[in-house]
């Protein structure tokens, strides 16, 4: 939805070409990979990747809002929700992400894409110990407004 940022999709989207049908309308995928070019999201969900936006955006635990999924009986079970919240019952799409396809095959995807960010800054640092990093970064880091992402 070009208002929301909730996308609908097919599992078998690849990322890449989903990332650039959102930020087309504005928003950016909660996910980034380096496989982008070939990984379908589907398979992303299945195996709960992390990716290069993990500590801006978190996990997709908290980014999908709903799933389609076909069971080994052949049941196809309908939780594509695009709603926000939904504290109605089970929330079944959780067992689902990062499960790996052993409990059902994820066929459709409800995934909310945050806005794209107005402006991207990059700092390149070079530490001689990898503990000082750590050190360095700790106060001016804690001191930004908006949480990081890193490469």
């Amino acid at each position: 939805h070009s208002v929301s940022g909730i996308l609908v999709c097919q599992a078998g989207c690849i990322l890449e070409e989903l990332s650039r049908y959102v930020e087309e309308r504005d928003f950016i995928m909660p996910l980034d990979l380096g496989a982008k070019g070939s990984c379908h999201i589907g398979g992303n969900v299945a195996t709960n990747a992390g990716g290069l936006r993990f500590l801006r955006y978190g996990s997709l635990h908290g980014t999908v809002l709903g799933l389609e999924v076909v069971l080994a009986d052949g049941t196809v079970l309908d939780c594509l929700t695009s709603l926000r919240k939904d504290n109605t019952g089970y929330d079944l799409k959780q067992l689902f992400i990062g499960s790996e396809g052993t409990l059902g095959i994820i066929t459709a995807v409800s995934i909310l894409c945050p806005p794209k960010p107005r402006a991207v800054n990059v700092a390149f640092l070079g530490f001689l110990f990898s503990a000082l990093i750590a050190l360095r970064l700790q106060s001016p880091v804690c001191r930004l407004p908006v949480v990081l992402g890193a490469r």
